[in-house]
């Protein structure tokens, strides 16, 4: 074991380093946390690596054992990248099922129940060479896992980026992050292997766990603070936007007039086809039913709507929920109606609901139940103006 054994103070104080800031991270989480979008997946991705390097701590500083902490290999790894993509999925407003959760990870399931198997049956101790022989392509495993996910992703953000530049950047940052921690730790393995030289190989994929935590404080802290605008802004808003619409009309290549026909048009589709009842609906199939390009679509919805794809669909199948309560309150379930008016997600589908209307889909479903035609009529023209 050589200097690892003997001086293994600074592979510790890196972890420590790394679990208390990701811990710091998670407990100021609620505080600062952005309540316009949903980020549980990056929520439950740094519990995970708390667990990875709480796990990693013990048995450095409490047992001292380096054996096993350089080959009891965490099976948070096989998470990682499933996690981040699902957050992927999520912000991009096309959620997967849980069914398809699921499958993601029963990599991540798989490598925990072995893991409890060696640790409830001792087997590094009682085995040793049959743990070798197991937690190798298990390491292996877990690290492929890392780097095939995160790729991916940074493929897919390039090839359809999530509306927020913000959330877009935060995932490309986490994702490369990953694939350096996969990629440097082991590299430096195999390196210190080839050379016959002493180097601990998590040292730097711990510190880069700390940098994403780190990532992921910086930037609730930037979205709370960019959420609350001045005063001074808030009275330059209408010359703003009336900039912003004449910028967008000159780069878009259509005339005020050719924008709004195919408004006109978008709307008419919309309303007399309801093609938001596809959950696999997107953004190129829309500009395909229109004839036009897919970036003077979604132009034409910033400029005329002031919303990006997802937002301007899912308000359009909860106003098809709520039209579809109001004819049977007492008909089907509600996750049988979610599904036929096109969303997947039941997460998405309460968050669009709420933010139209102002209470649960649950809430207003007693609502219909409860209250006059009159005062039914009244709350429709109120969910009007706030989705309008």
């Amino acid at each position: 074991m050589g200097n690892f054994t003997k001086k293994p103070g600074m592979l510790v104080l890196v972890t420590t380093f790394a679990f208390v800031q990701t811990l710091v991270v998670l407990y100021l989480l609620p505080l600062r946390h952005a309540q316009s979008r949903d980020y549980s997946y990056i929520k439950a991705l740094l519990t995970l690596v708390i667990l990875h390097l709480g796990i990693k701590l013990y048995l450095l500083g409490i047992l001292h054992d380096p054996v096993l902490f350089r080959r009891l290999n965490s099976f948070t790894t096989f998470a990682y990248g499933p996690l981040v993509y699902f957050q992927y999925r999520q912000l991009l407003g096309k959620p997967l099922s849980r069914p398809v959760h699921i499958l993601h990870l029963i990599p991540f399931f798989a490598a925990f129940a072995l893991y409890i198997f060696s640790v409830l049956t001792q087997l590094p101790l009682k085995n040793p060479a049959l743990f070798k022989t197991i937690f190798t392509p298990y390491g292996n495993l877990g690290v492929i896992s890392l780097l095939l996910y995160h790729s991916y992703l940074l493929v897919m953000l390039r090839r359809s980026p999530i509306p927020s530049q913000a959330d877009q950047s935060l995932l490309q940052r986490i994702s490369g992050l990953f694939i350096a921690a996969g990629l440097t730790g082991k590299g430096s393995k195999l390196l210190t292997e080839w050379l016959q030289i002493e180097w601990e190989g998590h040292l730097i994929p711990y510190l880069i766990f700390g940098l994403i935590s780190f990532v992921c404080l910086r930037f609730f802290f930037t979205q709370k603070a960019e959420s609350a605008p001045t005063l001074s802004e808030e009275i330059a808003v209408p010359s703003i936007e009336e900039n912003r619409q004449a910028v967008m009309y000159k780069k878009s290549g259509l005339t005020q007039d050719q924008i709004e026909e195919q408004w006109q048009a978008l709307e008419s589709l919309m309303e007399r086809e309801k093609p938001y009842r596809n959950p696999e609906l997107s953004l190129d199939d829309l500009a395909g039913r229109l004839a036009i390009s897919r970036q003077h679509t979604s132009q034409i919805l910033s400029v005329k709507a002031g919303k990006n794809f997802y937002v301007y669909v899912n308000e359009y199948r909860v106003q098809e929920m709520i039209r579809l309560l109001n004819q049977n309150p007492r008909g089907r379930r509600m996750a049988e109606l979610m599904r036929q008016v096109g969303f997947q997600s039941k997460t998405t589908f309460n968050t669009y609901f709420k933010a139209v209307t102002g209470m649960s889909p649950t809430e207003y479903q007693r609502l219909v139940l409860s209250e006059s035609k009159a005062k039914r009529a009244q709350f429709k023209n109120k969910v009007k103006q706030i989705s309008s």
